[in-house]
Parts: structure tokens; sequence; C-alpha cells
């Protein structure tokens, strides 16, 4: 035993059993039969990271798509606003421009000698052919503040504008001729007969304007054959065929080349614009002086009785209508 125990004097107990050192270097003997209190070895630790600034906060992957989704419909939609908004200018720039052929006759064309004209010689600004002295369109009128503007707007298939030209048709041409009126015929093609028989109302129509474009001195005498042999209303043709149209020119005395172009006519854009600018009803007299604005005159055929008691239609008072638009009045003013 290498411990050594010291003893009490009085050799009752003993006193605390102070082991000897050990060298450092001595041998420990361990019993073979002892386990040994052998702990296995800890994982290696990542050292502490060192502090640094925080890094910037990257999207996932599936919010960068969808951002950039979300992009490309942005620029699609501002593409599709531009393209959307440049359509709508063209289509008005469309709307105008027909809105303002509307409006606006169609141009004189050439006028040298010998060239096809596009509308009628004394083309009037609103629609219809303004007359000469001589019946002539495009002929020696009086000026506008020398003479009252006696407008006519009538169909040739119209039963009242037959009874118009039966009642002032000749009072109003010997008018012209003496310079005291401005004569402007104006046919249209009224929407209210445009359908009837077989479109005789444009067909008619653009025949007159035709010969005044074309061989301006038959104008007068080629428009009182059409309503001299006026058609009744119908639905049928009959005898209101082109070839019956163009014997009453034949009649008037125009000739065969113009007969020819009677329907495939030269002048038939303008014909149609002058048309849309008399629409409204037929017949309608229109009277104006001076640049005034041009009023009605209602009063071209009155209601009166026969001698027999009988009521009928009588002319009105050409005259006294022509006075009062002259003085700033109504035309049927009393």
């Amino acid at each position: 035993m290498s411990d050594k125990e010291a003893v009490a004097p009085n050799g009752d107990e003993p006193n605390v059993v102070v082991p000897e050192p050990t060298p450092v270097d001595a041998a420990v003997d361990v019993p073979v039969d002892t386990p040994l209190n052998v702990s296995e070895p800890k994982p290696e630790e990542a050292p502490p990271a060192l502090p640094t600034s925080a890094p910037a906060q990257v999207p996932p992957i599936n919010e960068l798509a969808r951002q950039g989704t979300r992009d490309a419909r942005l620029r699609v939609a501002a593409i599709s606003g531009v393209l959307l908004l440049l359509v709508v200018a063209t289509v008005l720039a469309i709307i105008l421009t027909l809105a303002n052929k509307k409006d606006s006759p169609p141009p004189a064309g050439p006028t040298k000698q010998g060239a096809v004209p596009t509308r009628p010689e004394g083309a009037f600004e609103g629609g219809g052919i303004l007359l000469g002295r001589d019946l002539v369109p495009g002929g020696d009128a009086p000026a506008a503040d020398e003479a009252v503007t006696v407008e006519i707007v009538s169909d040739f298939l119209c039963p009242w504008c037959a009874l118009m030209e039966e009642a002032h048709g000749q009072q109003l041409a010997a008018k012209a001729r003496a310079g005291e009126i401005r004569l402007v015929i104006h046919p249209v093609n009224n929407a209210v007969l445009a359908d009837i028989n077989d479109h005789y109302s444009w067909r008619s129509m653009l025949a007159a304007d035709t010969v005044a474009a074309l061989e301006p001195d038959k104008f007068w005498a080629f428009q009182a054959a059409l309503w001299a042999n006026q058609p009744k209303e119908s639905k049928t043709s009959g005898d209101l065929t082109d070839q019956a149209i163009a014997d009453l020119a034949k009649e008037a005395g125009v000739s065969q080349a113009t007969i020819d172009r009677l329907i495939d006519s030269p002048v038939a854009e303008w014909a149609r614009w002058s048309s849309d600018q008399g629409q409204g009803g037929t017949p309608v007299t229109y009277m104006s002086f001076a640049g005034s604005e041009r009023v009605v005159w209602s009063g071209w055929l009155l209601s009166g009785t026969n001698a027999d008691g009988e009521e009928q239609f009588v002319a009105g008072d050409l005259d006294k209508a022509i006075a009062n638009v002259k003085d700033g009045k109504a035309p049927d003013a009393e």
C-alpha cells in the first residue's frame, strides 16, 4: 500500500488520509477491466460570421417572372392604346372628308374648249343652275343686288311640281328674259319618289343636268319637254325608259353625242350633290335679294273657287312676292 496513514495519538480513529502526490511523469496503473470514460469527439463548429451590412433582397425567380409578365402586358397595352388612337383618328378623318365632300360641290374641272365639264355652266352655289337672260345656263344674268333670285326646287316626277310649272313657268321665263329676276332651276331626285318608275326621278334629273353641262343652249327646251311629258307615278317603267328620255332630248334638238351621255354622265357626281342640297319636299320656291337669307314663297298656289263655286287652285301673285322680297319683307306679306 503506497498511501501512508496517520494515526491519531490516542489510537482511536485514523486521521484524514493524505495521498502522496504523484509525479507528473509517473505511470498510472489502470485495471484492464475498467472501461475508459472516453467521450466521442465533437464536430467542428463553423466560426461565427463576421458582422457585415445587410445584403440586398433578391426577389425569388417566380416573382421576377411575374414582374416581367406585368411589364410585358403594360407595354402591349400602351402599344394597343396608341394603335387604337391612330385608328380612331383615321376614321374621324375619313368621316370629316366625306362630310366636307357632301357640303361642298365637286370641282368644276377643265373649262378649256372641248373639255368635258364635271358640272354645268351656271352651277349655283347651293345647287341648281342659274340661267341667264337668254335662259341658257351660265348666261348673262343680273347681279344678286340688282334682281331678286328665284330658285325653283322640283322633281320631274312630282305632280305638284308640274302644277307649279303650269302656274308660273312662262311668267318666270319672261321675267328672267327681262332681267327682273335671277332664275335658278334646281332639279332634284326627291327621296319620296326615288324608287318609283324605275328611278325615273334620278334618270330625268341627271339627263337635264347633263344637257345643261354639254349643250346649255338646249336645256330650257329639254326641261320643258320633260314637264310636258311627265309620266304618272307607278311601279312599272313602261314608256319611262332611258330611250324615252333620249327621244325627248332629240325632239328638243340635243345632239346624239350628248344623248349618249345622258345616263353615263360626266356630271353625275355634281348632280347627286346638287340633289342632296334640295331635299326637304317638292316643289319649293326660294327667294332672296342682295345677299339676304333665302325665304320660302308658300303662296305660289292658292285655294279659290271657280264660277260655279267649286274649289280650285289659283296661281299666287308672283309680282307681289318679288316686290316684297326686294323691300326686305316676306314674300307672302300683305
